[in-house]
């Protein structure tokens, strides 16, 4: 409407220059104009006013849309599954005010467990929610059904609904996504995911190529050890590190029957007789042989342990190499089973348990696991091997001597806390509560069990100058979790 623009004009330059004639206003406003133009008794300011009052009033009450008749026109098909009961959905209406990411996972992956569908009202607000996370959308597409679909095409903003293949993604996707596919095929896939690598890798530029060699880390094997061989002589110089350290986790890669190689002939265990020959008196001789290959050294092996280290050089060297063998390595080395094997490291050479100890987490040799568990190291790649009970007892193993790395560990779990050790990882929390405020309670309620709200009361910091701070955090993690029991009520879980 150009009489809006000489309006605004006038406004700015005064009432002397000419203001918009009847032509340029609608037939509606023109009449209102003519008849404030017909007063006499009023002066070019008051009849300005009153044309330019006339003219916003009649621009406040809108536009007519150019109706355009021949859109085509679509209908949702019909949905398969039946709708989340008015219960899940008025929880849902209180989570997504409660803008909590977590609590949305669980409420969708409840309603996809149960084989229910998101009521209609409520999809475009949880569709714009899977945008700002990712990790949101296979739920939501599945929660969406045949509805959301249609939704979808309707606007280019949620167009995740496209189903790419894992092979699509990996020949057009971005790095990163690349990366992701090759990790995920190899754990259902890892001959498959190596043999993809390998087509591409002359394509590939230098800086993907270390980010790709470092998925075979997932499920790597002695499959993977002839191609990683041949790695070692690339141009460039971070690929050979990538593959040199990959060859290291192989157990009969050349690197480690290397490493081997030289630990028979520097730790051995030694059998004397003693008391008139009535005895064996058992003992681990550790010495290096006077000449030592330099490729050793070359392979990463540290030469130095440095000025301020408690050990020497010679310990170091031991150390790092009884780290990087299998420890069933000494199965055959001592001629013993693993539980003696331990024992005689624990005896006679106890400086060298934690490399030990390294091994097992390096070649995930689960069946050590449990000859270290009363040991005072924290082996964190344990965890990884460990069942959910056993993970929660090794953790409140450490909880009051490393609360923060403990809790930082307990964090990374894939599964809900049991309410024993969530309490003694609260009671840690509550001494520090700025940094375990609601913004932290937001991001891991999944891990925190909803039985527990009760139990909350009990949960007091040491210090009573943080009670305060400590109780805003608390009344906000009741509030998530009642948030979260009422979910699993809703779908009866």
């Amino acid at each position: 409407m150009k009489a809006w623009e000489y309006v605004i004009n006038t406004a700015m330059l005064g009432t002397h220059k000419p203001i918009p004639g009847n032509a340029e206003l609608p037939n509606e406003v023109a009449e209102i104009v003519a008849m404030i133009d017909a007063v006499e008794s009023s002066d070019k300011e008051a009849k300005f006013l009153q044309k330019a009052a006339a003219i916003y009033n009649y621009r406040q009450c809108g536009f007519t849309l150019i109706e355009q008749k021949e859109l085509p026109t679509t209908i949702a098909p019909d949905e398969a599954k039946p709708y989340c009961s008015e219960e899940a959905a008025t929880i849902l209406n209180d989570i997504l005010n409660e803008d909590n990411t977590a609590l949305l996972m669980l409420w969708l992956s409840c309603c996809n467990n149960g084989e229910r569908l998101l009521l209609p009202d409520v999809l475009p607000a949880v569709l714009d929610a899977a945008l700002k996370d990712k990790l949101l959308q296979p739920l939501v597409i599945t929660c969406s059904g045949n509805r959301g679909l249609w939704l979808s095409k309707l606007n280019p903003v949620w167009n995740y609904f496209g189903a790419i293949s894992d092979q699509e993604t990996w020949e057009t996707g971005k790095p990163d996504e690349r990366v992701n596919v090759l990790k995920k095929l190899r754990h259902s896939n890892p001959e498959q995911a190596r043999e993809w690598l390998q087509q591409t890798w002359a394509q590939e530029t230098a800086a993907s190529k270390v980010d790709l060699l470092k998925t075979l880390r997932v499920n790597i094997g002695a499959n993977d050890f002839e191609w990683l061989e041949g790695l070692l002589y690339e141009k460039g110089q971070k690929v050979k590190d990538e593959a040199l350290a990959l060859l290291k986790l192989i157990p009969g890669s050349s690197i480690v029957n290397q490493y081997q190689d030289l630990l028979k002939e520097s730790v051995i265990l030694k059998k004397e007789k003693a008391l008139f020959g009535m005895m064996t008196k058992l003992s681990i001789q550790q010495k290096l042989p006077l000449n030592v290959d330099e490729s050793i050294f070359k392979s990463g092996i540290e030469k130095l342990a440095g000025q301020k280290a408690s050990f020497t050089d010679e310990s170091f060297i031991l150390h790092q190499l009884i780290s990087a063998v299998p420890p069933s390595f000494w199965e055959k080395q001592f001629e013993s089973a693993p539980a003696q094997v331990f024992e005689y490291f624990e005896k006679y050479a106890n400086d060298k348990v934690p490399a030990l100890g390294l091994a097992v987490s390096r070649f995930k040799q689960k069946e050590w696991i449990s000859y270290f568990l009363h040991q005072p190291g924290f082996y964190t790649d344990f965890l990884d091997m460990m069942t959910t009970n056993e993970q929660e007892k090794y953790l409140a193993r450490f909880l009051k001597i490393e609360a923060k790395n403990t809790i930082h560990y307990a964090l990374r779990l894939n599964h809900e806390w049991g309410t024993e050790f969530a309490i003694l990882v609260l009671r840690e929390m509550a001494n520090h509560p700025y940094e375990y405020n609601r913004a932290f309670f937001n991001k891991h309620t999944k891990l925190i069990p909803a039985g527990i709200i009760d139990q909350l009361e009990k949960v007091k910091p040491k210090d009573a100058n943080l009670q305060n701070a400590w109780e805003k955090g608390k009344e906000h993690l009741i509030k998530l979790l009642g948030l979260k029991q009422q979910i699993l009520k809703a779908f009866n879980v």
